[in-house]
């Protein structure tokens, strides 16, 4: 076990640790993903004769990937001892397996935002005269939400509002969106978790025999976890004695608006045997930066007991690599980062290599315009829930139309995309008239007008025809070969706009289908099951690599750069207004801190810090985080 002699003393007895419940504080830059794929590749390795599995959670299905990646290059035969994926895939197999217990068939839809605002919607439509108190479905969805995510029961709904006839509303609307879900046989985003732990909860058989599958579990990120899954942790692993590895960093909560909570270690503490080990160790960030970070979280009250400081595991610099400016407003500011990046660019560092933080996308636009002006490409990030280019558009709609073929909805966003990406026009009566003739078949219906068009077409044609046939691996394979031939010339093509963001969504199709194992292991899934992975999967392109990315915060979390620019550390930017309103020693106040915790230490080289003061028009003033981390500034 070779790879246990790169582990520090804190990492090696951590990876060494067998049997109980186990906290590894993991801080920034620590080694912790080496830490837990070193003990599950040891756990494997010495139980070569064992039949039982390990479970690692996650939060993203790129960190269970990178993990998996990880430890097979450890240990290969770990592929069939070792669950290395996140809550959402975990919870959603689970569903497949044991959803008929309350309706759902193994092949349910998971549906994306703007389906689940329709299903509100049209709730609060057909029962208008008794939804009285919803001013709209957006601010619906998101109490359904909260009730999703924190695990409400039925019987506490109505206590939560002071409000009791808006509580007895809202109940009703809960208890009417989730019958509705199953009678669909389709589940959201939240609903997912929602409905994995009540059914580990109502059927303790099914608890059980996954208690008896799964005798080590692991989870990272621990820090991100909400209400329901925790919950879902302990169905697993209900047992004070259990054999839970939980990895996470308390100074690293800032999803509190998801559930997250600093009170989520206590919790653990309460119902675990819970020993503790502590990994300070930064090996990330230059010695300067971590002082500043212990300096600036040193302030934080809401910590686990007995949390040691940052070690920094870098000698001090020469020069140091931390700068700090001000200027009179915010056009100022993104302009001297856009000449500063430039500069460093000249002198020869990549673009990937560095990047702009902000704690709002509106900071991050400004500072991409001004890196545009000094002819430096830039990526602000803009999240994607789905994908919008048409090819893309129609792969999708026609993978969901070959599982659901009498579905006239999906049949009409299958052929406009085709129109956009084709210029193949097909009226909406004239499909339908063909799907009546086919026995409601839309499916079938296009495959027979595609007949009736261009000979240009012909592979195009052929690929829905496998499609016909059940053939969905063949489908998408031809498919992409066609459009991948049709892009250099689509993008080249003046006034065209449907294959704009083709080559981005593209790769990201092949980073989930990698994520799935590779192909061999993704179209071995059912289209059902295909079709669930894939809406359960990120679709935020990656930045290009000739490009510098403007991050959030939240977004830059758990990755790292050699020079990192955060602006905007100015009082209602950085903590946000919302913070300063809610008060110094805050729950909303010490995330703000985490946040600028976490931004900090991303940086691998240089860190910059800049404010402004003035921001659209109003003056603000410096944030009380520079002070705390030691600076003299003016303003404050």
């Amino acid at each position: 076990m070779d790879y246990l002699r790169k582990l520090n003393a804190n990492q090696l007895t951590a990876a060494q640790w067998n049997t109980g419940p186990l906290l590894v504080l993991a801080g920034p830059g620590s080694g912790k993903t080496a830490t837990l794929t070193s003990r599950t590749a040891r756990l494997v390795e010495e139980s070569a004769d064992e039949s039982y599995r390990i479970l690692c959670l996650t939060f993203t299905r790129k960190a269970a990937s990178e993990m998996r990646e990880r430890l097979f290059a450890l240990v290969p035969d770990a592929r069939n001892r070792a669950l290395l994926t996140n809550f959402h895939s975990f919870a959603a197999d689970i569903l497949r397996q044991h959803g008929s217990h309350f309706g759902l068939s193994p092949e349910f839809e998971i549906i994306e935002d703007s389906e689940r605002l329709a299903l509100v919607k049209s709730l609060l439509t057909k029962r208008a005269d008794e939804f009285t108190k919803f001013v709209s479905a957006e601010k619906a969805l998101t109490a359904l939400n909260f009730l999703f995510r924190s695990a409400i029961p039925d019987v506490n709904v109505p206590s939560l509002l002071k409000d009791s006839a808006m509580g007895q509303q809202l109940l009703a609307l809960f208890s009417a969106y989730k019958e509705l879900l199953k009678h669909q046989n389709c589940l959201d985003y939240d609903a997912i978790l929602y409905f994995c732990e009540e059914l580990l909860r109502e059927r303790p058989r099914v608890a059980k025999q996954l208690q008896t599958v799964y005798r080590y579990i692991c989870v990272d990120e621990f820090q991100d976890t909400n209400t329901v899954q925790y919950r879902i942790l302990r169905a697993l692993a209900p047992q004070r004695d259990s054999n839970i590895f939980i990895v996470g960093d308390d100074d690293q909560i800032i999803y509190q608006w998801n559930g997250a909570s600093p009170a989520r270690i206590s919790e653990l503490e309460r119902h675990y045997d819970l020993k503790t080990i502590q990994l300070p160790e930064n090996y990330r960030c230059p010695a300067e930066v971590v002082y500043l970070a212990n300096a600036l979280i040193a302030h934080n009250g809401d910590r686990a007991a007995g949390k040691k400081p940052l070690e920094a595991m870098r000698q001090l610099a020469s020069t140091s690599p931390v700068v700090v400016k001000q200027f009179t407003d915010e056009v100022k500011e993104a302009g001297w980062v856009a000449e500063q990046i430039a500069q460093r660019i000249r002198v020869g560092a990549a673009p990937r290599e560095i990047v702009v933080v902000a704690r709002n996308t509106k900071l991050l636009e400004r500072v991409g315009s001004a890196l545009t002006t000094v002819n430096v490409e830039s990526h602000v990030q803009r999240r994607k829930s789905q994908f919008e280019s048409a090819p893309l558009r129609f792969v999708m709609a026609a993978l969901k139309l070959a599982a659901v073929r009498s579905d006239n909805e999906i049949a009409a966003a299958l052929i406009k995309a085709l129109s956009d990406c084709r210029g193949i026009h097909i009226e909406p009566e004239n499909l339908a008239a063909w799907a009546a003739q086919a026995n409601g078949d839309y499916l079938e219906a296009l495959a027979l007008l595609l007949e009736q068009q261009s000979a240009e077409i012909t592979s195009f044609c052929e690929a829905v025809q496998e499609l016909m046939q059940g053939q969905y691996s063949d489908f998408l394979r031809r498919v992409f070969e066609y459009f991948d031939k049709l892009e250099d010339i689509e993008l080249h093509t003046e006034g065209s706009e449907a294959f704009a963001d083709y080559p981005a969504e593209r790769d990201v199709w092949l980073g989930i289908i990698r994520d799935l194992g590779g192909e061999s292991d993704a179209y071995a899934l059912s289209l059902r099951q295909f079709l669930q992975e894939v809406a359960l999967a990120n679709k935020t392109p990656e930045a290009p690599s000739s490009a510098v990315r403007c991050l959030t915060i939240h977004a830059c979390k758990g990755m790292e750069f050699s020079h990192v620019y955060l602006v905007g550390l100015a009082e209602d930017q950085l903590p946000s207004f919302q913070a300063r309103k809610a008060g110094d020693d805050s729950r909303e106040m010490q995330e703000e801190r985490r946040n600028c915790f976490v931004a900090i230490t991303r940086t691998m080289e240089t860190l910059t810090l800049t404010y402004a003061g003035k921001y659209n028009g109003w003056q603000k003033a410096p944030s009380r985080f520079l002070k705390e981390m030691g600076f003299v500034v003016e303003g404050g």
